[in-house]
């Protein structure tokens, strides 16, 4: 059994959805894996995302992913814009705030608007990490 630290965090401002964005950053998202439920003004989402925080780790050259859960509490609404029904996954590119709106940037000129008052999230990885080939990349 691993001793591995996962990481827990609480969003309330916008500097802290920061962190969440640079953490989440290049995280795989499935479509079957976004769940509103707008009684209890709910926001959840699992995602796979690259492990930044691992990056240059006692000088190995190994990646990293994990499992995440994502939560936004007090989602008045929400909204998917330019999501292809038929395309699976996506590559969440960042996380901001602005206007009483949470904004999901993905691949692909997507979106998810969550519309709310005020910020109050959770992310937490669900797993340990694994080793990945693959890493990132940008042009």
């Amino acid at each position: 059994m691993s001793i591995e630290k996962k990481i827990r965090l609480n969003a309330i401002k916008n500097d802290d959805l920061k962190i969440f964005s640079f953490l989440c950053q290049d995280a795989i998202v499935s479509k079957e894996e976004i769940f509103y439920d707008k009684s209890k003004k709910l926001f959840v989402a699992t995602l796979t995302r690259y492990c930044r925080e691992k990056v240059g780790l006692k000088g190995q050259n190994i990646n990293y992913r994990v499992v995440s859960g994502l939560q936004f509490k007090f989602v008045n609404d929400m909204e998917y814009i330019n999501f292809n029904s038929k395309i699976s996954f996506y590559n969440l590119l960042a996380i901001s705030y602005n206007e009483k709106k949470i904004i999901l940037d993905f691949s692909m000129s997507s979106k998810i608007n969550l519309y709310c008052n005020k910020i109050n999230a959770t992310m937490e990885d669900i797993d340990i990490p694994w080793p990945t080939k693959l890493k990132p990349e940008h042009e």
